[in-house]
């Protein structure tokens, strides 16, 4: 595992658009999905640790 940086553990299509699942160097993971067309609004959901540096990258 790459300590330094997210590592994308999974990502598939579904109706709303891609969902990307990662995982930070500190073992935290989240999820992103990024919406289908350009008037979509993305939306992530998972862990913050404020005492991470890579957290949220």
């Amino acid at each position: 595992m790459n300590t330094h940086s997210n590592t994308i553990v999974s990502q598939h299509t579904t109706s709303e658009g891609l969902v990307v699942w990662s995982r930070c160097g500190c073992g935290r993971l989240q999820m992103v999905l990024v919406p289908n067309g350009s008037n979509g609004r993305g939306l992530t959901a998972g862990g913050h640790d404020v005492q991470c540096p890579h957290c949220g990258r």
